[in-house]
């Protein structure tokens, strides 16, 4: 169980966006963000805030426990993206409401996350009519 101190730092630190599909928290007003273990527990991650990410409902249920995924394109296993580690923008951009994967890391990420499932696209796609531009959740700042 993380602190309600640890949360607050992580949620700040994040710019209360999800860290892997940069949703804003405001933007998806059906579920609450989790602070999530980038190392799961069972990995060995430890509750410090070099091992926590905000994230979306969506991707930390899809991420799980996973270190690893399958790059679609080469079909090699490869780390997920590390948003402590990584820069989001070298391994991410956007297509209008498609996340596409620049790198192996990004194309992984992206696939076991489900990030461009149909019904996440549907919602990039209304925010974006209602006038909230996709680069409004990918603007990076340096950690």
């Amino acid at each position: 169980m993380i602190d309600s101190f640890t949360r607050n730092q992580v949620i700040r630190r994040a710019g209360h966006r999800c860290e892997y599909c940069r949703m804003r928290e405001d933007d998806d007003p059906l579920f609450t963000f989790h602070v999530e273990h980038i190392v799961a527990k069972q990995h060995g991650g430890r509750d410090v805030l070099s091992n926590l990410a905000l994230a979306c409902h969506q991707d930390n249920l899809r991420k799980g426990p996973n270190l690893t995924g399958i790059d679609p394109r080469t079909k090699r296993t490869v780390k997920l993206f590390n948003p402590r580690r990584q820069k989001w923008s070298s391994h991410f951009r956007w297509d209008g409401p498609i996340l596409v994967g620049r790198t192996t890391v990004g194309r992984a990420t992206i696939a076991v996350l489900g990030m461009n499932l149909p019904h996440r696209v549907a919602l990039r796609e209304e925010l974006i009519a209602a006038g909230l531009r996709v680069e409004r959740w990918h603007v990076e700042r340096r950690r």
